[in-house]
């Protein structure tokens, strides 16, 4: 192509063909970035093993079957501390709070020994039967106040009282009443006490305890 004419092209297409190469720089430099992060992020995640998780939503209190569970992989570096990582090891226990679809199951999830794992030396995992209107807002991981009825005096007109039975009570399950005790109002829960307070929640075996859930700590 004749000098002139190139020229003239040139003219015609104006700061297009730079306006292209500008283009074509800035293509390049994302994909190049994002081919560098999938790298670092395959890389860092490093190697998988299988991890239990929830095939379903599942209810506080609900003992686990095998359709109840899935196995799936997770990367080493993001799979939770005390992971299950076989089905067998969940069959037949019970969660100790409401699941969530996909959610791994660790020992502190599940009733039974795992549920006192990390707990002070002081501390100790007691059952409570707790009763009234608020009982089924109570979740696993909630701290409450238990406040117990004092035993009624049949020589007093007032109705009876009531004092605080235990503060700030780490609830580390959840179970799932019976029938009757649900259309009742009737919850049993496990909470993490000091000694002398697990001696109080003994004395009172049989009289209306209740939870009141406070602001988390």
């Amino acid at each position: 192509m004749p000098i002139t004419d190139l020229a003239a092209l040139t003219t015609r297409l104006g700061g297009w063909p730079r306006r292209v190469l500008a283009l074509g720089c800035l293509v390049l430099a994302a994909v190049t970035a994002l081919g560098g992060r999938a790298a670092r992020h395959s890389s860092t995640a490093g190697p998988e093993h299988p991890v239990v998780v929830a095939a379903r939503d599942l209810a506080a209190g609900t003992a686990l079957t095998s359709a109840d569970l899935r196995l799936r992989s997770w990367p080493d570096a993001l799979r939770p501390t005390g992971a299950l990582t076989r089905s067998p090891d969940a069959v037949g226990r019970r969660v100790a709070g409401a699941v969530r679809a996909g959610e791994a199951f660790t020992a502190a999830r599940l009733i039974g020994a795992g549920l006192t794992t990390g707990l002070a030396r002081d501390l100790r995992a007691v059952p409570v039967q707790v009763s009234g209107a608020g009982a089924g807002l109570v979740r696993a991981g909630d701290s409450v106040d238990l406040l117990v009825s004092d035993p009624p005096d049949t020589a007093a007109t007032a109705s009876p009282a009531a004092h605080v039975l235990a503060e700030s009570a780490r609830v580390l399950a959840v179970t799932t009443p019976s029938a009757a005790d649900s259309d009742s109002g009737i919850l049993d829960i496990v909470v993490a006490v000091d000694r002398a307070t697990s001696l109080k929640i003994a004395a009172v075996s049989g009289r209306t305890v209740v939870a009141a859930v406070r602001d988390p700590p």
